[in-house]
C-alpha cells in the first residue's frame, strides 16, 4: 500500500525513539486532558514532528509536547466557539487564500484590519490558533502536511499598531516556533518597513535559526512569484486586493512612537 504523500518516513533508531516516546505521553495524557481528547493529544504524526524539532531527543520532545498541551488548555483550543472569535472572523483579518508552489495552503493576513483596542491579545491569539488548526486540516488533506503564510502589510500605517502588538508577537512566535515548528513551510512579509524591522528587533531574541530561515522578507509582489504560481492572487472577494498599492514612507513622529514602544518592551 502506498504511504500518504506526507508521511515521515522513519529511519535508524527513529522507530524505537518515537515508540519511548508514545509510552511516556501514553502515562501522562490521561492526566491532562479529557478523554476524548487523549486520541488527538497522542497523534503519532504530532509526535514524530516534536522529535523532528528536538532533534530526536526524547526527554526535550516530551518536554516539548506537555508544554504543547498545557498551551493548547491555557487557550482552551479545543473549545473554540465561532462567537468567541466572531469579530476576528467578520474582519477577515486572515483568510485561507489558494497554495505556493509546492501546495502548501496559504494563510494571508491583512495587517491593515487590525486596529488597537478592537480585540483582547487572547481573543487574537485564539483566533489565529483555530486559523491554524483549520491549516493543519488542509496541509493533510493537500498531502503536503505543511503550511505558508504571507503576512501582508499592503496600506499598514502605525495606527493599525500599538504596544499590545508586541506581546501578541511574542506569543504568536512561542504559538509557532514551539508548537507548529514543523507545520510551517515559510512565512513570507509582504512589504516590510520600520514597523517591520522594530517588531523584528523585539522578536528575534525569541526566534530559532531554523525559523529565522523560514522569514522571507518580499518588497513587491513580483518578490512572491518566485514561491507561487504567477496567477496567484492575493484577495478575499471584499475589496480589489490584487492592485499594487505604493506603501507609505514611515513619518518621523510614527519612528519616534515605535521607538518608545520597543523602549517599554525592554
Amino acid at each position: 500500500m502506498d504511504q500518504p504523500k506526507n508521511k515521515i518516513i522513519l529511519t535508524g533508531d527513529q522507530p524505537d525513539k518515537l515508540k519511548q516516546l508514545q509510552l511516556r505521553v501514553q502515562v501522562e495524557v490521561p492526566k491532562l486532558v479529557r478523554d476524548d481528547l487523549i486520541q488527538k493529544y497522542s497523534n503519532e504524526d504530532h509526535l514524530i514532528r516534536l522529535l523532528i524539532a528536538r532533534e530526536w531527543k526524547i526527554n526535550d520532545a516530551f518536554e516539548q509536547w506537555k508544554r504543547w498541551v498545557e498551551w493548547r488548555k491555557l487557550y482552551r483550543a479545543d473549545d473554540i466557539k465561532i462567537e468567541e472569535i466572531q469579530q476576528e472572523i467578520s474582519l477577515r483579518k486572515a483568510f485561507w487564500n489558494g497554495a505556493d508552489k509546492l501546495g502548501n495552503p496559504c494563510l494571508v493576513v491583512k495587517a491593515k484590519r487590525h486596529f488597537p483596542g478592537q480585540s483582547n491579545p487572547e481573543t487574537l491569539i485564539r483566533f489565529f490558533l483555530y486559523m491554524i488548526d483549520q491549516g493543519i486540516q488542509k496541509a493533510d488533506q493537500a498531502g503536503t502536511g505543511k503550511i505558508s503564510v504571507i503576512w501582508d502589510r499592503e496600506g499598514v500605517t502605525s495606527k493599525n499598531f500599538d504596544s499590545s502588538m508586541f506581546t501578541i508577537m511574542k506569543k504568536m512566535v512561542t504559538l509557532v516556533q514551539d508548537n507548529y515548528a514543523e507545520r510551517l513551510h515559510q512565512l513570507f512579509i509582504l512589504y516590510p518597513n520600520f514597523l517591520v524591522k522594530s517588531i523584528m528587533t523585539v522578536v528575534k531574541p525569541f526566534l530559532s535559526e531554523k525559523t529565522k530561515s523560514k522569514i522571507i522578507l518580499c518588497n513587491n509582489l513580483k518578490d512572491l512569484q518566485i514561491y507561487f504560481n504567477d496567477n496567484y492572487i492575493i484577495s478575499d472577494g471584499l475589496m480589489d486586493d490584487n492592485v499594487e498599492q505604493i506603501q507609505d514612507e514611515d513619518t518621523e513622529e510614527e519612528k519616534k512612537k515605535i521607538e518608545q514602544m520597543i523602549a517599554e518592551q525592554q
